[in-house]
């Protein structure tokens, strides 16, 4: 409505929807156009859609470049942020194709790119220093010491592991002032991303590559001490609930995350609408209803929970029951008769709606859906008949029942980006200025850009009818085809005045260009050359490193090296990487009485207030320390050790090599995402001295901050009150394809997964050393001493060229129980990606 103010000014009563808002964002997952409409008019301040070939959602649908600028000008027209997810790791041979990618999605104008690689940021800042770069989930940072070790990168933001707890984000966002963004809402990886090599290990399908095959969702059977326990119908051990923490979005405004980040570009409209409508009442201060959890619980869950905000729970992390939609609970069947299931009221349910009924056939959980096609309400119960998928007679009556689909939810949704009345608006403020015989002038604000525009012919007087407020209502201020309406307007003309309705239209669709013009234009930088630095030559004899995992491991390690010194040259470090830290002193001890070499090795994870395992390593003065994340190499970078850098840095190209290298590390472990072909071209361009190549390990694939030993082990939640079976049992995990997957904790309580088949390189040791790589490793797990002995021994033969390669591999077969292969390393032509590079 048009109200005049005492200064004869014209103002238009608008409500902003925005007013409300806190400083934090919104940020929602795109995949396809449909999916950005509904981000956009639900209340996402921001989205993040994938990079064209160079993405973490190998089955997303890639788009092309133009479906992209579509969707880029699309959002800024509606004051939506975009962020490109540039997150995988790039290979030696991809270099030139990412830059030449990077280059392209800069002329579209993005406003950050999400990057995992530590190379590809490095580059990405020395070809444009001022573009926006986010720090990926994939990063692995969980502490604000690998926020300060990236520093010199001038990363804008860092999205934190979705293992940290409130308690936790609050010590960094107090340690740092980097933005963070932390995930609310979505599915839950039961590993630390950056950290699965479960799918690389089983298949060739490497995560950090975005062609994840699922591992998580699994249905497992556990072995304690080499018996089976029985579960019954639990069987998805290691598949997590999905995380909602909604309730704890006030919390996170307090700490001052920046970003609030909703996971899911594989899904679909109605979730990324119905989700991103309901977080964005949260940010703005509503009350959650239960309505709320319903809605959201229809359009995806596995069931909901506040994974790791509120700290480790395992057993109600994962209840091994489910691997995908469920939907929301209605509890169970409470009759059923007349053709028709009974449940008691409590959610609304109407016909259209979809249930999922879990039943038991042949003593096994099995699920069927079905839409409802009718349903009725009296003494407190729903009586609802189903479609003929349902088999009443084959049900017992008290089945557990899910709403999985709502038909009022998808109605809402679609009229959310159809209907004029309910899509977004971008409030202006406008003011006209103009004397009789003059142009009229029109000056727009939008927030973001101030202007104006002159009408195509000038005002008159009024001779009889001055213009009223229904021709500007109609003429200027009919915005309802555009993403625009009138927040405050001013009449600064103070004469009655004239001007043809013809020329005021002309002069609304000159600003609505103007502004549609100003809110989508792309500001290219100019890109600048990217340095190719030569790589040094260094004749080196490569040393073996040899990483043991339990203390009666070594006095075993040590005396064969005694017995056999001929071998003492070829022995870089042995490193010491056991369950409990107990032992560390008296085995740097022996190993020094014994004049050899040692490390320890870290945590794989470091979070806030996990420095007591740093203490103890530097309590115990090994010659070197294993670094496993960027927050412990920035923790001894200034120390007076030596540090040796993990495959878990993953580095699979030469930039990010130099620059890990350049913080310190004497050397530094291969990626396990590059197979031989990729491990050859990298070599090709960097100190080969200082690279490190696994020869012989079990593949590390899940490292989780879930413990299996406390889930099904024992009645507790935590380390707290589990009573640590970790410490009593061997457990192992066995795949539907009979694949034995080993599990160890670690100091921290923290599960890692072993695939129980050896890999083993023997074939390309000789052809390594040529090259001058500096060190081999050989990673012990389970073996015993003598089983330990036999396989170093033949390792040094090799090395030593005593035996060739046919001998080796036959000798290291025979003593594997579970087979030996090259994994990773063979995988000549890894998992196919469907998307193509062009």
């Amino acid at each position: 409505m048009l109200l005049t103010n005492e200064n004869n000014s014209i103002l238009i009563e608008f409500h902003s929807l925005n007013k409300a808002m806190k400083d934090s964002e919104l940020l929602v997952p795109v995949g396809n156009y449909q999916m950005c409409l509904a981000a956009i008019h639900n209340g996402a301040d921001a989205i993040y859609v994938g990079m064209p070939t160079f993405n973490a959602r190998g089955r997303s649908h890639d788009h092309s470049w133009e479906e992209l600028t579509e969707i880029i000008q699309t959002c800024h027209l509606y004051g939506v942020h975009v962020h490109l997810a540039f997150n995988i790791l790039i290979f030696e041979d991809e270099i030139a194709k990412a830059i030449a990618t990077l280059d392209r999605a800069v002329k579209i104008g993005p406003d950050a790119l999400i990057v995992q690689d530590i190379g590809l940021i490095s580059l990405i800042k020395q070809r444009y220093p001022d573009l926006c770069i986010h720090g990926s989930t994939q990063m692995t940072v969980t502490n604000h010491e690998a926020i300060e070790l990236l520093s010199d990168l001038n990363i804008t933001r860092f999205v934190l592991g979705r293992e940290n707890s409130l308690d936790e984000i609050r010590t960094i966002k107090e340690n740092t002032n980097k933005e963070l963004e932390v995930f609310v809402h979505g599915a839950l990886c039961v590993a630390y991303s950056g950290q699965c090599f479960t799918s690389e290990s089983l298949g060739g399908r490497s995560a950090n590559r975005g062609q994840c095959a699922q591992s998580c969702r699994f249905d497992y059977e556990i072995y304690v001490d080499d018996k089976k326990k029985e579960l019954k119908n639990i069987k998805y051990l290691v598949s997590p609930k999905d995380l909602c923490g909604i309730n704890e979005i006030p919390k996170l405004q307090e700490i001052g995350v920046d970003s609030f980040k909703i996971e899911g570009r594989l899904k679909s409209s109605e979730y990324v609408a119905t989700v991103a409508k309901n977080y964005k009442s949260a940010m703005q201060g509503s009350t959650i209803k239960n309505e709320s959890l319903v809605d959201m619980a229809t359009t995806y869950s596995r069931g909901f929970y506040t994974g790791w905000l509120n700290g480790v729970a395992h057993q109600e992390l994962s209840l091994g029951d489910t691997k995908s939609h469920r939907g929301y609970p209605l509890g169970r069947i409470v009759k059923i008769q007349h053709n028709k299931i009974y449940l008691n009221e409590g959610v609304d349910i109407q016909k259209g709606d979809g249930l999922l009924i879990e039943f038991i056939e042949n003593n096994e959980v099995k699920e069927i859906g079905e839409r409802v096609y009718e349903v009725s309400a009296g003494q407190n119960l729903l009586a609802i008949g189903l479609g003929r998928k349902v088999i009443l007679k084959n049900l017992s009556g008290n089945e557990r029942v899910y709403l999985n689909r709502k038909e009022s939810v998808i109605k809402a949704v679609k009229k959310s980006t159809t209907d004029r009345a309910q899509l977004k608006r971008i409030p202006l403020k406008i003011k006209l200025y103009g004397n009789i015989g003059n142009n009229l002038e029109v000056h727009v604000d939008d927030g973001l850009h101030q202007f104006k525009c002159l009408s195509s012919v000038v005002i008159e007087a009024a001779q009889s009818t001055p213009i009223n407020d229904e021709a500007l209502r109609k003429n200027l201020f009919g915005l309802s085809h555009t993403p625009y309406i009138v927040e405050e307007f001013e009449n600064k003309i103070s004469d009655e005045f004239y001007i043809n309705n013809k020329a005021l239209k002309q002069l609304k669709n000159d600003f609505v260009a103007k502004l549609n013009q100003l809110r989508t234009e792309v500001r290219v930088q100019a890109p600048k050359e990217v340095l190719h630095k030569q790589k040094n030559k260094i004749v080196v004899q490569t040393k073996l490193n040899i990483l043991i995992r339990k203390k009666e491991q070594l006095t075993v390690l040590l005396n064969y090296f005694e017995e056999n010194k001929n071998y003492q040259e070829l022995l870089g470090y042995i490193i010491l990487d056991y369950e409990f830290g107990k032992d560390y002193f008296s085995s740097v001890k022996e190993i020094r009485n014994f004049k050899y070499s040692c490390a320890i090795a870290t945590t794989r994870i470091l979070k806030p207030g996990e420095y007591h395992n740093f203490t103890l390593i530097e309590r115990c003065k090994p010659d070197a320390i294993l670094v496993r994340n960027l927050g412990a190499l920035n923790f001894f970078k200034e120390k007076d050790y030596k540090l040796l850098g993990d495959f878990s840095l993953n580095c699979s190209n030469s930039h990010s090599f130099d620059y890990l290298v350049n913080k310190g590390l004497e050397s530094l472990s291969a990626s396990y995402d590059l197979n031989l072909e990729r491990l050859e071209f990298m070599l090709q361009n960097i100190d080969a001295s200082k690279l490190e190549i696994t020869i012989h390990q079990y593949m590390p694939e899940f490292h989780m901050e879930h413990c299996v030993f406390a889930a099904f082990l024992s009645d507790g939640n935590s380390y707290k009150n589990c009573g640590k079976p970790c410490e009593k049992h061997e457990v192992y995990l066995k795949d539907m394809y009979g694949n034995r997957h080993e599990i160890k904790a670690d100091q921290e309580c923290r599960n890692t997964m072993f695939n129980a088949k050896a890999q083993s390189t023997t074939e390309y040791l000789h052809s390594w050393s040529s090259k001058n790589v500096g060190y081999f490793r050989f990673e012990a797990l389970h073996e015993s001493s003598v089983e330990l002995v036999s396989k170093v021994d033949v390792y040094l033969k090799l090395l030593s060229g005593e035996i060739d390669n046919k001998a080796a591999k036959k000798s290291i077969g025979e003593k594997e129980v579970y087979g030996l292969g090259v994994g990773h390393l063979g995988f000549a032509n890894p998992y196919k990606n469907r998307k193509k590079l062009d």
